[in-house]
């Protein structure tokens, strides 16, 4: 798996949106370190507000198929490292419309790691995919390919309570864009810890063709993966950039051309 760390491609213009999605992103994340005043049955450890944000504004596939209803939810949480052992707060959840959370859940995230990965896929891929596009054409590129992805995931998973969140089926579908409109573009990555300049096509694809794989495997082999990754948000989020990219780009980058030709 290779870790891109930024690209040789110049913009034309401020990637205004991209900013600005980052920037949300992460403040959501901040405030949602702030202690609520609830506490954990058998601890004094306080939740944070991202702890019931999770239930209340995370995409749950039975909610958004029908199949079960909003109701109090069970928040688990963990003490950290002085206190590891997981613990069962009850929550009582504002009603949302369901569709709603698909796009609340795109702007919340489990731990600074999965923010952190998130936010640097965004900031390496989206600036010069947004280049291409209208500002607005962009941000809606960005939400609704985010939403269908959060709608697939929901899908194969119809009957699961389990919260959907985090912002990589929409960031999926910036890789699958990026691909399509500069796959011969160069992209520092990290293989393990070596740094290697690699055509758009091997990282992006690679990562394409990983998230295909391992959709396969969680449709038809689950027991061969991990839970909690959302493979399918990412693999739809991915095809769906890949397909659309070129119905809302509207303007070619001279650089790239320069350097690699049509």
């Amino acid at each position: 798996m290779f870790l891109p760390l930024r690209d040789a491609l110049p913009t034309g213009r401020v990637p205004v949106i991209t900013i600005a999605l980052i920037l949300v992103n992460v403040l959501v994340f901040l405030v949602g370190l702030t202690p609520t005043d609830r506490q954990a049955e058998g601890s004094t450890r306080q939740i944070h507000r991202n702890d019931v944000w999770q239930v209340e504004y995370g995409a749950i596939p039975c909610e958004l198929l029908g199949r079960c209803a909003n109701q109090r939810a069970v928040v688990v949480v963990d003490g950290g490292i002085l206190d590891p052992q997981p613990r069962p707060v009850s929550a009582q959840v504002d009603q949302h419309a369901p569709v709603l959370t698909l796009i609340t859940s795109m702007f919340l995230h489990g731990g600074w790691l999965h923010l952190a990965f998130n936010m640097l896929f965004l900031w390496v891929f989206g600036n010069n995919v947004e280049d291409a596009m209208h500002p607005l054409g962009f941000l809606g590129f960005y939400l609704v390919a985010g939403m269908a992805a959060g709608l697939a995931q929901a899908v194969v998973a119809a009957s699961a309570a389990v919260p959907t969140i985090g912002a990589s089926g929409a960031i999926a579908a910036v890789l699958g864009a990026y691909l399509f409109l500069y796959p011969r573009a160069r992209v520092l990555s990290l293989l393990v810890v070596i740094p290697l300049w690699l055509p758009a096509w091997v990282v992006v694809g690679g990562w394409g063709l990983l998230q295909f794989v391992a959709t396969w495997q969680s449709i038809f082999a689950p027991a061969a993966l991990d839970g909690g990754v959302a493979y399918v948000a990412h693999f739809a989020g991915f095809a769906l950039g890949l397909a659309a990219a070129g119905f809302f780009a509207e303007r070619h980058n001279p650089e790239y051309e320069r350097l690699y030709g049509r």
